[in-house]
């Protein structure tokens, strides 16, 4: 998806972004900087992988496309990238909440490049053999797990709990549950050996990917589900 400043003729100019993607193969729905146009029944349906704010220029009414994006409860979690002018690049405001921004005029390549990162960072799927949620690749054949491509050291228990959870990621299992799939129905302990058990998964996940793994209160735990493209 772009957002820009007029959507209607923006695919007549062949350097804007929208003519790029286009060139690039990609499928592309236009909107207005102020989310005037949006098909909300379409977006129920199929979130864009990528929204592209096109600012170059108008870096003021890019931030501010931003601001609304992060209050949409259709768009707040979908990677945002921002084009931008060299002349606007000084009032760049990085806390305002996009994931990478491009340079205009804009070479089809390095667009591609970060299209490309950006999907792959944020992308979540699923195979018989790896399982990758955000940043984290958990190797289900080589029995490791990555994360921004270093190898965590996991106990066999807490490597088997962790990819338990992401392979069932978005359904939350009580404690009970979690023991009886991933301990076995032979094991005697508590359930507090769950608690500790993702508390250090947690730990050598780190605050962000940490997250990942949520309490759900007065149940128990869950991997987050996030957005799911189905990669071979």
């Amino acid at each position: 998806m772009v957002l820009c400043d007029e959507p209607e003729s923006v695919g007549d100019d062949p350097e804007s972004a929208v003519a790029i993607l286009h060139q690039l193969g990609c499928r592309v729905t236009c909107a207005r900087f102020d989310l005037g146009g949006l098909d909300e029944e379409s977006l129920l349906g199929r979130a864009p992988n990528i929204v592209l704010v096109d600012a170059g220029d108008e870096l003021h009414r890019g931030q501010r496309a931003l601001k609304k994006l992060a209050q949409s409860n259709l768009l707040s979690d979908v990677p945002k990238l921002l084009t931008v002018t060299i002349p606007r690049l000084s009032g760049l405001d990085f806390s305002i909440g996009f994931d990478d921004f491009v340079l205009r005029p804009i070479v089809p390549a390095e667009l591609y490049a970060r299209l490309r990162q950006l999907d792959w960072r944020t992308a979540a799927f699923g195979s018989d053999e790896r399982v990758k949620i955000a940043d984290l690749v958990i190797d289900l054949a080589g029995y490791e797990a990555h994360l921004h491509g270093r190898r965590l050291e996991f106990t066999h228990q807490e490597f088997e709990l962790l990819k338990f959870l992401a392979q069932h990621r978005g359904r939350v299992f009580t404690r009970d549950q979690l023991l009886q799939r991933v301990w076995g129905y032979e094991y005697t302990g508590g359930t507090r050996t769950v608690d500790i058990h993702v508390r250090r998964i947690r730990a050598k996940l780190g605050n962000e990917a940490g997250s990942l793994i949520e309490t759900v209160r007065n149940v128990g735990y869950k991997v987050r589900g996030l957005r799911e493209d189905e990669e071979s």
